[in-house]
């Protein structure tokens, strides 16, 4: 594409923009009043509406924020409570093997002192 052939279609679409006709809107005397506000304007109702149920919708979802958080600490404590009691049975797990541990090793000892006593009697 030339620029003449470019600058033509520029001629074109502004020959046609221009030679449109123009809506021709019906407009009513109770639509607009001279202030230029709408009859039956009740745009402040609209947004206090808004606002209200935004205000709501945004004060639940803190006070379930709470509530989640509540239930979390309260997991997390039930979750404490639970390797307390797990660190209680590894202590008393590891306290039973080392006596286990010991009485063999002693039973052990005792056998061999007989066997030696054996061999040299």
């Amino acid at each position: 594409m030339t620029l003449k052939e470019l600058q033509g279609m520029i001629k074109e679409e502004l020959e046609s923009y221009m030679n449109e006709e123009e809506v021709d809107v019906d407009v009513d005397a109770g639509d607009v009043d001279a202030d230029g506000a709408e009859s039956g304007d009740d745009s402040e109702d609209v947004l206090r509406q808004i606002y209200d149920m935004l205000k709501d919708k945004f004060e639940g979802e803190g006070e379930a924020e709470e509530e989640a958080e509540e239930a979390e600490e309260a997991e997390e404590a039930d979750d404490m409570d639970e390797m307390d009691t797990m660190e209680e049975a590894k202590d008393e797990v590891e306290e039973s093997v080392e006596e286990s541990t010991t009485d063999v090793h002693t039973q052990l000892q005792e056998r061999f002192k007989k066997l030696a006593n054996i061999v040299k009697g």
